[in-house]
């Protein structure tokens, strides 16, 4: 079964996954990558307002096969803290 691996750009950083997990079909991959955005987003925004995740996923051959992203977009609509 071909193994797929899914990288995390946050922001300017890139954490490359060097473990990878094993995918069945486009639809898998496709699933697994959405599925990682909104836990990311937990762990990974903190006080952002304004903030992108993305998720790229390689092949085997390291070529880039598959994109997925979230953006959070915030903003306090009664003014600043008092």
């Amino acid at each position: 079964m071909p193994r797929y691996y899914f990288d995390i750009e946050d922001q300017d950083d890139l954490s490359r996954d060097d473990t990878g997990i094993e995918c069945t079909s486009r639809d898998a991959i496709r699933n697994a990558a959405v599925d990682a955005l909104p836990d990311l987003a937990r762990d990974l925004i903190l006080g952002d307002e304004h903030h992108t995740i993305v998720v790229l996923v390689r092949d085997e051959t390291g070529r880039k096969i598959y994109r997925a992203s979230l953006t959070v977009d915030a903003a306090w609509l009664d003014g600043p803290e008092r």
